[in-house]
């Protein structure tokens, strides 16, 4: 079974990826608390107004709100993926269950066939061979619903 919900990516390729983009996403967001929190209290001075330093702060909240907002959403995601692939192999058990019904069926309607045409079978001889041919066509039939 093919699941259409996620991509072909091998799982290993997915792990060592989204262990990466965590990592980068954290080193990214230190670095800019660093930063900020350095010029804040005037270790690094690049900015001889502090008034665009003001204006970088909120690009800075923004960029953490972000990365610790995306988190939720990505195991939701996941959660939901997974629980598609589930519904979608519950679906695939319950077809297969209904095939396998439907080719029971399908043999149980021949061999119920099969024992009509024997049954009209005794019925349509002649009186004289019918104790002869009742005992033969009765175990015919018991043979055909024994299969």
């Amino acid at each position: 079974m093919t699941d259409n919900a996620t991509s072909k990516t091998p799982p290993e390729e997915k792990n060592i990826a989204g262990m990466l983009k965590k990592y980068l996403m954290v080193i990214l967001t230190l670095i800019f608390v660093f930063l900020y929190a350095a010029a804040f209290y005037g270790k690094l001075d690049p900015l001889k107004d502090n008034a665009l330093l003001l204006r970088f702060e909120p690009i800075i909240f923004l960029l953490i709100g972000y990365y610790f907002a995306r988190l939720p959403v990505r195991q939701t995601e996941k959660t939901l993926k997974d629980e598609i692939a589930r519904q979608m192999q519950k679906a695939d058990a319950a077809q297969y269950a209904k095939e396998k019904a439907q080719q029971e069926r399908e043999t149980l309607e021949e061999k119920i066939k099969n024992a009509k045409t024997a049954l009209m079978a005794v019925a349509q001889r002649e009186t004289n061979e019918a104790a002869n041919a009742q005992s033969k066509a009765i175990r015919t039939v018991a043979g055909i619903l024994d299969s």
